[in-house]
């Protein structure tokens, strides 16, 4: 179903291409949105994916109208691909599950409850910042997991930016409440960014 996406993400052997599909949640996506910076994800990546739940979320009437306007314009070139869910679906009745706090220790939003369930169901990959609710659900069910700071982490690690350039993008996702692991960049990817990236995404590769 999701076979004609690539992701590209740079290692120290290379470039690594891998078809798994990556299922992005509100507040990841909206780091980029937010400060118009999602050529990033365009060069990294061939095409996202946000479930129906994540657009209303970002589409909703108190989303800043930046958002709204560039995630409007990745649409219609089909960068973004919008994604339901039908009720007699798998991805429905994980997303049930989840909503009822059946298959975890808590119940997730709607946004990501979608995200987790269409990562389930096939095979791949959740992008979230939100970690004190979706980490529960990644580390049941072994699911790669990107963040805002992994996404970056791995842009300056490619050259797609340097890393004073990310530490400039991090300030200013940082001025728009975004939710960042560290007060820079340069802290983060000295301090944490090796951990995550084992963690959350190398650990959990099949």
């Amino acid at each position: 179903m999701f076979s004609d996406q690539i992701l590209f993400i740079t290692f120290k052997k290379g470039i690594f291409l891998n078809d798994k599909p990556i299922f992005y949640d509100t507040d990841c996506l909206a780091s980029f949105l937010i400060i118009g910076k999602d050529f990033i994800l365009q060069e990294m990546f061939s095409k996202i994916i946000i479930p129906t739940p994540v657009y209303d979320e970002l589409f909703n009437e108190s989303t800043p109208v930046i958002i709204k306007n560039n995630l409007k314009s990745l649409i219609k070139r089909g960068f973004v691909e919008v994604k339901d869910m039908s009720i007699t679906s798998r991805e429905y009745t994980a997303y049930r599950c989840i909503i009822d706090g059946l298959w975890g220790e808590k119940r997730l939003g709607r946004g990501e409850a979608s995200v987790i369930a269409f990562a389930i169901e096939n095979k791949g990959i959740v992008a979230s910042n939100n970690l004190s609710d979706v980490k529960e659900f990644t580390d049941k069910y072994n699911l790669p997991l990107l963040t805002t700071a992994i996404i970056l982490a791995k842009a300056v690690e490619s050259h797609l930016i340097n890393e004073s350039k990310a530490n400039k993008l991090w300030k200013k996702m940082l001025e728009k409440n975004r939710n960042l692991p560290d007060d820079s960049f340069s802290n983060y990817y000295q301090n944490k960014y090796k951990t995550d990236c084992d963690d959350f995404f190398l650990n959990r590769w099949e």
